[in-house]
């Protein structure tokens, strides 16, 4: 039920501590907000008075841990190791100072992030826990620092004018246009105001293919601080769209016909200083361009034939939802096959011209940080481990040349239970609470009869 060992506090934990402890002490603040993440990547949190959380906050507080995977709307699945299991029992949200921050949009409440423990163990079933097993369980002669930046695209929607259904705030295809994107400044000013106060500091926006469609860019960082980053970020993005009376949804297909959201992970590797996904004077092999930028280094190759080779599994816990898998297209720029090339936007996996790194393009903007993150680290080192060799890169459209990704996702979470790797590297616990999920998910979408079956069948049949 539970995992590792909870970490020893760092050496600037005291520093954290005084620096939470002198936030709180503000009289406006009257509520603190313990936050952590489900298995959905979904924001989860309690209210507490600021005197009790300053009263108690070392102990913890207490939470079902049922909570952790539960569907989006709250669904019990069955077998999730966190349910009936242990006796619907509780865990604890230990929180962690350094993330203490006010909450932006209001006056009198801050937010502090915590881990879910239990016994005084990390909570395997908890996403944050799956990447800290990740990021410390790398062999010692791959003690690699990686660096870690999120592309999330969403769509910025407000309520038709019918009472039914939403449409989106621009009108049409503007990417990048500038008009488009002025159309949005309001909200755009207030997210990258308070994105500052809440520690996920925004550096640009841009106006993306669908209607109402945006791509906000953030900083890079270390793989953890990047999760929180991507996790503040989602959090932040809808709430300032509700305070504009509008819905900023992550959901990958919110519209049939238009395009879809991704969330684009760029991982890059250094050691000494050095960038080990990069090719060095005169390295160069089949896989690799010879035009200097860009070319992939032995590792970097190995790592890339990593991933695509987890792809499948990948799938599932990018592409988290039955609907993402309608982003899915071939000859698009989301991910059809299990892929790779330079600079190729319809491949699985992209090298980006620049600085050398490896762009995971398979996750859809829905899916949980954590898991995304840990997965693809967890994928690439088995690659090197392993020392596999990637087919050619891809130049056009890899549809027909490389295998396709599942494409329901009942084959993706077959190929998550059956890949013994990342079972092994994100932990039992937390594969088996996130296939619960899902599959619970699934069942009730088996279970709904929709307008379209209505459309098609009550006339015809």
């Amino acid at each position: 039920m539970t995992d590792a060992n909870a970490p020893a506090p760092s050496e600037h934990e005291d520093d954290h501590v005084e620096r939470m402890l002198d936030l709180l002490s503000d009289p406006d603040i009257d509520h603190v907000f313990v936050e952590f993440p489900d298995i959905n990547g979904i924001s989860r949190t309690k209210q507490l008075r600021t005197d009790y959380f300053l009263d108690s906050w070392e102990t913890g507080f207490p939470v079902n841990l049922l909570i952790l995977a539960q569907t989006p709307r709250n669904a019990v699945p069955e077998g999730s190791g966190v349910g009936e299991e242990i006796d619907y029992g509780d865990g604890t949200l230990r929180p962690l100072p350094h993330t203490a921050c006010r909450l932006p949009w209001r006056d009198d409440a801050a937010r502090v992030l915590c881990d879910v423990v239990d016994g005084g163990d990390l909570v395997g079933a908890a996403p944050r826990t799956a990447l800290a097993r990740v990021l410390e369980s790398v062999p010692d002669e791959f003690d690699f620092e990686f660096t870690v930046g999120s592309e999330l695209e969403f769509y910025l929607l407000s309520e038709a004018e019918s009472g039914s259904g939403y449409e989106p705030v621009t009108s049409d295809k503007h990417e990048c246009v500038s008009w488009a994107t002025e159309e949005v400044s309001a909200f755009y000013n207030d997210l990258a105001a308070w994105s500052e106060e809440y520690g996920a500091t925004v550096t640009s926006l841009m106006h993306e293919h669908g209607a109402g469609q945006l791509e906000v860019l953030f900083e890079y960082g270390d793989p953890m601080e990047q999760a929180d980053d991507t996790f503040d970020f989602k959090r932040l993005v809808k709430q300032t769209g509700r305070c504009h009376d509008l819905w900023a949804t992550f959901m990958a297909k919110p519209f049939g016909g238009r395009a879809g959201s991704g969330y684009h992970l760029h991982i890059g590797a250094f050691q000494d200083g050095e960038n080990v996904f990069e090719a060095g004077d005169g390295e160069t092999s089949d896989s690799t361009t010879t035009d200097g930028e860009g070319t992939l280094s032995r590792t970097g190759r190995q790592f890339v034939a990593g991933v695509v080779d987890h792809a499948d599994a990948l799938a599932a816990l990018g592409t988290p939802t039955i609907n993402g898998f309608k982003r899915y297209e071939r000859g698009s720029f989301a991910p059809y096959t299990a892929s790779w090339g330079y600079d190729n936007r319809m491949t699985g996996i992209r090298i980006p011209s620049g600085t050398t790194r490896i762009e995971n393009r398979i996750p859809s903007a829905d899916a949980n940080p954590y898991l995304v993150i840990a997965a693809t680290i967890a994928a690439g080192l088995d690659g090197i481990e392993r020392e596999l060799e990637p087919e050619p890169p891809v130049s056009g459209d890899p549809a027909g040349d490389r295998p396709p990704l599942p494409q329901s996702p009942e084959l993706a979470l077959a190929a998550l239970e059956s890949d013994e790797t990342l079972t092994a590297s994100l932990g039992e616990d937390l594969i088996q609470a996130f296939v619960a999920a899902k599959r619970a998910e699934l069942e009730s979408f088996r279970d709904t009869v929709t307008d379209w079956e209505r459309e098609q069948y009550v006339e015809t049949l």
